[in-house]
């Protein structure tokens, strides 16, 4: 059974030819099958023991003939032809700025979806940077934690974010679990500057007024 934070990446799923990046058990590939949300799925790992843990998952759904395997790191050794989706999920902010970093290829006609444990706000400024933008985000709560679950598409338009983007990115203030991700924030935004920096201070002044 999928957790919910991989839950809310397969409701961002827009096509039928999917790669998950990272993929583990292959519990999410096999869920996108099984309920026919995907056609055709790589899903590829860093490592070999997560692959042979993949393919036992694989195996005894029997879609062998579904889901792809491919021992890569990132996306350096995926084939990109086809693709209509690109899943990265439970990697940390910085990690998955590194994939899309090194991707060999274009990523401008391909859905992206992201679920960051740490560092979100650094993977939110680096989208838009460089000519991303978030169309959609969830805020998942997972144990004692939250966590953003985004649906990403390339603008071409390189700029620089806002505070309200970087740090509570498109989360909805007015659900209960989208302020809390926004309170979390901006809790860890104050806690972190210690020094008072006046800069810092003066985002903190403007997020808080966001969630009056």
């Amino acid at each position: 059974m999928l957790n919910q934070r991989l839950l809310a990446c397969a409701g961002y799923v827009q096509g039928n030819f999917i790669c998950d990046v990272g993929t583990d058990h292959a519990l999410l590939p096999v869920y996108l099958i099984q309920n026919q949300i995907a056609e055709k799925i790589i899903a590829s790992d860093v490592r070999e023991g997560p692959l042979q843990s993949a393919e036992r998952t694989i195996t005894r759904a029997g879609l062998q003939d579904k889901i792809q395997m491919i021992l890569s790191d990132g996306l350096q050794n995926v084939p990109p032809d086809g693709l209509t989706d690109i899943i990265i999920a439970g990697m940390g902010g910085e990690t998955i700025i590194h994939i899309l970093e090194t991707c060999p290829f274009s990523l401008e006609k391909i859905n992206l979806i992201f679920q960051p444990m740490t560092k979100a706000e650094l993977l939110r400024k680096w989208l838009y940077q460089n000519g991303f933008e978030i169309q959609s985000e969830t805020c998942v709560p997972d144990k004692k934690f939250l966590y953003a679950v985004m649906q990403v598409r390339y603008s071409g338009n390189h700029r620089q974010p806002d505070a309200e983007e970087i740090y509570f990115g498109k989360m909805n203030l007015q659900t209960p679990d989208g302020r809390a991700y926004a309170e979390r924030a901006l809790h860890q935004l104050r806690k972190a500057n210690f020094q008072q920096n006046p800069e810092v201070s003066g985002i903190i002044t403007k997020l808080e007024e966001l969630l009056k």
